[in-house]
Order: C-alpha cells, then sequence, then structure tokens
C-alpha cells in the first residue's frame, strides 16, 4: 500500500509539475483499487468519448479492460458503468452538467440468462435508473440488470450503455433501441459488434481530401496502408495510425498551418494543427472519418493557455486523437487539463 500510494503521488507529480495536497489511503484490497485522490468530475463530452473507445476495444480484444481512462483519470469498471448510465439519463433529460466520479466497487459475482433481441430506449433508460439508484445504495455495481429479454450481466451493461454513448456521440441523438446478445456470444464470436462497420452518411464529408489534408495523395495511401496493415477493425486502424503519428513527428512551435499533410510527412516535424492534418488525412486514407477541433486549452507542464487544435477519428464513434505530446494516447489526453477548456469549433476543413 505504501509502494501505491507514492506511485501515485509521483505519478501526480508527472502530470501537475508539483506534488498532491493530499492523499487517499485505505485499506489494501482488490476491491479498493484504483484509489482516486481526488473524486474527479467528467463533462458528458468526455464520458462519449471513452464509451467510443471502450466499445471498441471490447470489438477487438473480446473483453472488457480492468481500467478505464477517462479524461486521464483511471477508474474501475464499476465506476464507469455509474459516469456511463448517469450520461445516458442526462443526455435523454437535457441536462448537460459534469457528473461526479463516485467511489464503486466491481460486481462480485455476475451472471446472466437472456436471449437475444432488441432492447427499447425505454427500457435501457429504465434500467440505467434503476443502475444508478442501486450503486448510490450499496456502493457496488449490480450483478446484472433485470430487463424483459432476461438478466444482462455486468459486463455486458457496460458494453451496452458504451454503445448507447457512442451513438449518440456519432448522432447526437439516443437511439431507439439497443440490440443485445449473450456476453459469452459477443466475446467468443469472430465479430463481435453488434453493429457493423457501416460508416454512417452523415460522416461521408470526413472521408473527403480537404485542403491541408491530401488523403488522396499517393505517400499518404501509401503509407496508411503500411501502417494499418494486418488491422482488422477500425478501431485497430485509428489505433495504428495514431501511434504512428505521435511516436514519430517531433513538435515545433508555430501558429495555424504551415506545411499540410504531406509537407508534414516530409519534415517529420509540426505544430498542432499539422499534427492533426496527418492523423486526419491518414485516417480518411484508410477509410476512417477523421475531423478537427478547436479549442482554447490549459497546458500543464508550461502552466500556459493557448489556442489547440487536435483530431477526431471515428471508430465506433469519435474518439480524440491528439498525437502533439508523449503522454497522450488514444482517446485519452494528459498535456492539457481536459476539464477546463474553451469549445471553438468542429471542421471537416481546417480553416486556419
Amino acid at each position: 500500500s505504501v509502494i501505491y500510494m507514492y506511485s501515485r503521488i509521483l505519478d501526480q507529480y508527472s502530470n501537475d509539475d508539483e506534488l498532491p495536497g493530499s492523499v487517499v489511503v485505505l485499506a489494501w484490497s482488490s476491491s479498493n483499487i484504483p484509489i482516486n485522490d481526488n473524486l474527479d468530475t467528467f463533462t458528458i463530452s468526455q464520458i462519449v468519448s471513452t464509451a467510443g473507445a471502450v466499445k471498441g476495444y471490447v470489438e477487438v480484444y473480446k473483453t472488457l479492460p480492468t481500467l478505464i481512462n477517462v479524461a486521464g483519470v483511471y477508474v474501475n469498471q464499476a465506476q464507469f458503468l455509474y459516469l456511463l448510465t448517469t450520461c445516458v439519463s442526462q443526455l435523454n433529460d437535457g441536462i448537460t452538467t459534469s457528473i461526479g466520479l463516485i467511489s464503486a466497487d466491481v460486481a462480485q459475482t455476475p451472471s446472466e440468462t437472456m436471449t437475444s433481441g432488441n432492447l427499447t430506449k425505454s427500457e435501457y433508460l429504465d434500467l440505467a435508473s434503476r443502475i444508478i439508484s442501486f450503486m448510490d445504495s450499496n456502493g457496488v455495481a449490480p450483478n446484472y440488470g433485470s430487463t424483459t429479454l432476461g438478466t444482462i450481466r455486468f459486463e455486458s451493461l457496460i458494453y451496452l450503455y458504451s454503445r448507447v454513448a457512442a451513438f449518440y456521440g456519432t448522432n447526437n441523438y439516443l437511439p431507439n433501441y439497443a440490440v443485445m446478445k449473450s456476453w459469452s456470444s459477443i466475446i467468443s464470436s469472430s465479430n463481435t459488434s453488434t453493429s457493423t462497420e457501416t460508416i454512417p452518411s452523415s460522416l461521408q464529408i470526413y472521408l473527403q481530401a480537404t485542403a491541408n489534408c491530401e488523403s488522396n495523395d499517393a505517400s499518404i495511401i501509401a503509407l496508411a496502408q503500411s501502417i494499418t496493415s494486418g488491422a482488422s477493425t477500425s478501431y485497430e486502424k485509428a489505433v495504428l495510425i495514431y501511434n504512428w503519428v505521435r511516436d514519430n513527428l517531433s513538435y515545433s512551435f508555430y501558429y495555424n498551418t504551415q506545411k499540410g499533410a504531406v509537407g508534414t510527412l516530409q519534415s517529420m516535424s509540426a505544430n498542432c494543427c499539422d499534427h492533426a492534418h496527418l492523423v486526419v488525412a491518414l485516417s480518411r486514407a484508410a477509410g476512417l472519418p477523421a475531423r478537427y477541433v478547436h479549442g482554447y486549452c490549459y497546458f500543464t507542464s508550461s502552466g500556459t493557455w493557448y489556442g489547440h487544435v487536435w483530431a477526431e477519428v471515428y471508430a465506433g464513434g469519435w474518439i480524440t486523437a491528439d498525437a502533439t505530446s508523449s503522454r497522450n494516447s488514444l482517446g485519452v489526453v494528459k498535456n492539457w487539463d481536459t476539464s477546463s477548456w474553451t469549445y471553438k469549433g468542429t471542421y471537416a476543413e481546417l480553416p486556419f
């Protein structure tokens, strides 16, 4: 427990460049891990973005991640289920306030007896409400949720609400129903997705070559094919492209676009705009919708506010892809404060 405590202290120092004012100490038990020294709050967009990443993870690896990184904070599966169900409930009610993280243990004996079918919107909203009430009262996730299809086990509940939230992230409304299969069939199937990887027509605009995003350039196409060779899903492709850009480009400070995707590939050095151009161009060349997000962000290492641009890639849902720092990963941003930034715009073509 002492080792874990000081590991957390040093991890916070690496993120914030200062030692924490206090740390939480709990008895050494697997049910108490992870320990969150500050019970964080998360925005709807942060939870929705993470839901898309979790959905993609399940469909690639046929299991849930043990810990889930929400905007740089690792939470356990039970905590993420609470965030998901609260997020979906608030979206239905038109509430956009941030959601607080609770202390919660994972389900101890998950079980499931269900038939495949469709869970209607009213049913999954009612189930979400019951899950929230149960966890508020008991501090632990339920082993299963009861529905007209039967009982849905804990892991499948996380996958269900990850899909619902990811759908909202893409379409800006909640689905009328969710397709349900047993968890055993999901993790054993060669294609775990309960929906095809067909790209919605509304996202076709994010597949086209645009100014400074030369996704139709021969060098961009060849590199995209090389990077993603062997990948079988959109999520795998997104991870491979993101990691390549993050690990191979160096960062240069300058304002606005100067190089575009092709020029960035030639120089292997870029600011945030040109980093985003290369991520977006490679993603589009690989058949993945990708777009730009512009914000005003507080960078934790320098303690400075800057205008900033990053990519989002669609792989079952929109996933943040800020490749400007080695501290970041697909869906996770650690070099700037994701809880306090100001949104400026989202673009298919970056206008500056």
